[in-house]
């Protein structure tokens, strides 16, 4: 019977495993023949349904030997397997083979094609960018899939006082090509050195993409020192003379940048008929950020040729060479020439901030052997918050010399900026000469100077140390109007204001976390905007305090011979300090010294265990080290450990139970014979 069984089982066995082959089988390329079975199986288990579903079933049958995957999906989707559900009683049977047959004609499908699409992409890792000046990149919008649509630019940056432009900031790249815009970053003075980021979008009606590109903004070298030099000008640079007379220009040699070498100077124009010009002197030494003059005296014959011409003085100094042009014009002179004198001023117009004080020296020049006093006043009306001197008001001239005087004009701070003609006279029995001297007053532009910054702690701060920043910051003009501490750590900057203290501006930077490294610097500005900056200072804050440990404690409290032993220590540090490094258990026996390291339980709780320990006592010590390297160690502790009983003890005892046992069981036996039982 049992064979009999197995022979027909065992067909039917085959069968089934064949059929499951078949269908885990993945259908490949365009065979649609496993899909044609299913559909007729679903048309033979509607039979006795409603008619139109199996019609549906034929057309789906024909779609998919037309080729007509799209269309036999939908129509599977959208209308047998809804109808199914709404018709059919009980459907589930018939819609997990709808499923089946819909998945199968997925695996065949080819995929759809890709979405049009573009990537966004810079050729640079990083941009590096100086205080104050700007620098580019290029951003590429690439095509993908046909893609041929506007893409509008945008980009923000984490780096404070930044400027980001693109050009062009919208453009369309053609389909499966490139286009690409510049992307502009522009770093104020006062942005912090540090590392940044520059997050740049493109978005397409429903498409964006997005890249970071990292910034780093570096410290501004300091400038060089300007060349030193030197330059001429003529005061007056034009001169109208009369046949017969002469008159002077005064050549000013003006020190640049601290120049202070010998300048040699020529007249190098080409000579001119009946005009003779002499320099005295003809070698000067500037001091530095100063001037010194020389009198061009030009001397015009009777019978010199009347029209304009042209005088160039140059100086000479090493290699360098500067010149400047004197435009003559000769006249006929309507009465006979007699000796006079000419006024003139170098410079004739000066700027003067508020507060400051500034000079024009007033020439007289001696015009055909004129000589003799002249008699210099200022004729202006007076200027609220402007003192004028002139010293010396008297001056005396020698024949075909030149004479000078310093006018010197004091500006208070609170003098209104604005425009002003002075006029000096020099005069002498009825010649009356006059000179007129531009001035502007202007807002002072020096700023406040910060003359030093300091910190307390002036050592290296901790993790729970707040750091006081003291600035020693004036300003004898217009006056302080605000301090202002700058501090950062990473990409954070903030501002505090720093108030008057004793003299010393002062503000707090609060705690940070170990190693955070902190950069900061001064900002001072005066009444009239004009503004200050230090130089960068920074700290790394540090951790010098070792780990607080508790008393270390084990269980069992008396543990014997080969028992786990499980040490327990509470080791914590603040939340900002360096952290716990490691803990280690370093334990002794009779036999030998571990050590083993503790484990972390995440709440300052720290665990080992001392296993097969079989001597009398172990000693242990916790150490705990923490990220800066301080340490701290508990004290020796001793844990006794109880032996077991001797073999000796064990033997004693089961002789005294086998002896109760057999004399128990004589003494039961001597009873019953006594009571006469049998032998049973």
């Amino acid at each position: 019977m049992r064979r009999q069984t197995l022979y027909l089982v065992t067909p039917a066995l085959i069968l089934a495993l064949t059929l499951s082959f078949v269908a885990v089988l993945p259908v490949t390329g365009q065979d649609t023949s496993l899909i044609i079975d299913k559909l007729r199986e679903l048309h033979g288990r509607l039979e006795g349904e409603k008619p139109a579903l199996q019609n549906k079933v034929n057309a789906v049958i024909h779609q998919i030997e037309a080729g007509a995957f799209n269309g036999a999906l939908n129509k599977l989707e959208n209308d047998v397997r809804k109808s199914v559900k709404a018709w059919v009683e009980d459907p589930g049977e018939l819609i997990e083979l709808i499923d089946l047959i819909i998945d199968l004609i997925n695996g065949i499908m080819p995929p759809p094609p890709p979405a049009p699409d573009f990537e966004i992409s810079t050729p640079i890792y990083r941009l590096d960018v100086v205080q104050g000046i700007s620098n580019t990149t290029t951003i590429t919008v690439t095509s993908t899939n046909n893609f041929n649509q506007e893409v509008i630019l945008t980009a923000t940056t984490t780096a404070p006082d930044t400027t980001l432009s693109f050009d062009p900031g919208t453009l369309t790249p053609p389909k499966n090509r490139s286009r690409t815009s510049t992307l502009k970053v522009e770093a104020a003075t006062s942005t912090l050195p540090s590392e940044y980021e520059i997050n740049v979008t493109g978005k397409s009606s429903s498409r964006e993409h997005s890249i970071i590109i990292p910034l780093k903004i570096i410290e501004a070298p300091s400038p060089p020192p300007p060349p030193k030099d030197f330059t001429i000008t003529a005061s007056p640079s034009t001169l109208t003379i009369q046949q017969g007379q002469s008159n002077t220009s005064i050549i000013s040699v003006a020190s640049v940048n601290g120049f202070d070498k010998q300048v040699n100077l020529t007249v190098t124009s080409a000579s001119i008929t009946g005009v003779s010009v002499a320099l005295n002197p003809d070698k000067v030494i500037p001091p530095p950020n100063a001037y010194a003059i020389s009198a061009l005296t030009v001397e015009v014959s009777a019978d010199a040729k009347l029209g304009t011409y042209n005088i160039t003085v140059t100086g000479i100094s090493s290699s360098r060479q500067r010149s400047a042009n004197i435009t003559l014009t000769i006249t006929k002179p309507p009465v006979p020439p007699k000796p006079d004198f000419s006024l003139n001023a170098l410079p004739t117009s000066l700027t003067i901030e508020q507060g400051d004080t500034g000079k024009s020296i007033i020439i007289a020049n001696s015009l055909r052997n004129f000589s003799g006093s002249i008699t210099l006043t200022v004729i202006s009306a007076p200027i609220a918050g402007v003192t004028l001197s002139l010293d010396p008001t008297q001056i005396t001239l020698a024949p075909n010399d030149f004479a000078t005087s310093t006018l010197e004009i004091d500006v208070a701070k609170d003098t209104t900026p604005n425009e002003y003609e002075i006029t000096i006279t020099g005069t002498n029995g009825t010649l009356l000469r006059s000179v007129t001297v531009s001035l502007e007053i202007v807002l002072e532009k020096k700023p406040p100077r910060i003359l030093s910054v300091s910190r307390l702690p002036e050592d290296t701060p901790t993790y729970n140390e707040t750091v006081t920043v003291l600035a020693n910051v004036v300003d004898l003009e217009s006056g302080i109007k605000d301090v202002t501490l700058r501090y950062s750590a990473g990409a954070t900057q903030q501002d505090t204001p720093m108030t008057l203290d004793t003299g010393l501006y002062k503000a707090t930077i609060p705690v940070f976390r170990y190693n955070e490294a902190v950069q900061y610097r001064v900002i001072a500005s005066d009444n009239v905007g004009n503004t200050a900056v230090s130089s960068t200072h920074s700290y790394t804050v540090v951790d010098p305090y070792p780990p607080l440990m508790s008393i270390p404690t084990w269980s069992p409290k008396e543990p014997r011979t080969e028992e786990d032993i499980k040490v327990n220590v509470t080791v914590t540090e603040p939340e900002d300090a360096s952290g716990i490094k490691e803990v280690i258990l370093h334990y002794s026996n009779d036999t030998a010294t571990t050590s083993i390291p503790m484990i972390d339980n995440h709440d300052g709780n720290w665990t080992a265990v001392i296993s097969n320990q079989t001597g009398p006592k172990v000693s242990f010590t916790v150490k705990a080290v923490d990220h800066a390297g301080n340490t701290v160690e508990s004290q020796v502790q001793d844990i006794n450990v109880i032996a077991p009983a001797s073999p000796l003890v064990w033997i004693l005892a089961a002789i005294v139970i086998l002896a109760a046992a057999t004399g128990g069981g004589a003494y039961y036996v001597n009873r019953k014979r006594k009571k006469g039982a049998t032998a049973t």
